[in-house]
């Protein structure tokens, strides 16, 4: 399989460790240009999109999931019960469209979007970060301000943003995955994808580090993926 788009977006990352759970091993394929995004997913122009053994494209992090547990049903993403698998998808679905403005605003936020940017052009030639900088950067907050949460003062999208952490640790309480279930689900791959996001730049990763039923649930993910990873690359 082959999986496009780079694992610094929170969506691609969620989709590497569902993968990586599963023990199905991939070929990751990064972004080289908006022309990519364009030719592998013509239908939203964005990534992640997986391309199955077959040929088959599937593209959003969501619907990906939902087509891995279909034909790969071991580990399941989604709890037996009916109750708590519907408290994964809702999870899962507010982390995606609500927690992601929060952790992009602060992330191309004017203190921290050099920063940001410098990572995302890390592997592009010089020539091209030249050019294309800027207009990156200008795309992507605009889009954040466009939303809204871009929009708002930088120290009051800090303290919301917190806020939401704080709920999230709450959420968690003492048990090893949300939602108190038994294994790791869809919740929680997006919700670490989305803390991996944030965890990019050192003032992020502090904020995650200061909760540590959080930090704890994302490690405890990456040490299930690893073995996952060994597994996949002897196949």
């Amino acid at each position: 399989m082959k999986l496009f788009g780079s694992r610094l977006s929170p969506f691609v990352d969620k989709v590497a460790s569902a993968l990586e759970l599963k023990g199905l091993a991939f070929e990751a394929i990064d972004v080289k240009s908006p022309g990519e995004l364009r030719r592998w997913n013509r239908t939203t122009g964005k990534m992640p999109v997986l391309e199955l053994d077959d040929g088959e494209r599937v593209w959003d992090s969501t619907f990906i999931l939902r087509r891995l547990d279909a034909l790969f049903p071991e580990p399941p993403l989604l709890a037996a019960d009916p109750v708590t698998a519907a408290a994964q998808r809702q999870l899962e679905d507010w982390s995606d469209e609500s927690l992601y403005w929060y952790v992009k605003s602060y992330r191309w936020s004017p203190a921290n979007a050099d920063q940001s940017l410098r990572e995302i052009l890390a592997k592009v030639p010089a020539a091209v970060r030249v050019l294309a900088g800027p207009l990156l950067k200008r795309r992507i907050m605009s889009g954040a301000r466009a939303q809204g949460m871009g929009r708002l003062p930088e120290d009051v999208l800090r303290r919301e943003l917190e806020t939401r952490l704080e709920d999230l640790e709450l959420l968690l309480g003492e048990d090893r995955w949300f939602v108190g279930a038994a294994r790791p689900s869809v919740a929680d791959l997006a919700v670490a994808g989305q803390l991996r996001f944030l965890g990019i730049s050192e003032q992020g990763r502090r904020m995650v580090e200061a909760r540590p039923r959080l930090a704890k649930l994302e490690r405890r993910l990456s040490e299930l993926c690893r073995p996952a990873q060994r597994r996949a690359a002897q196949r």
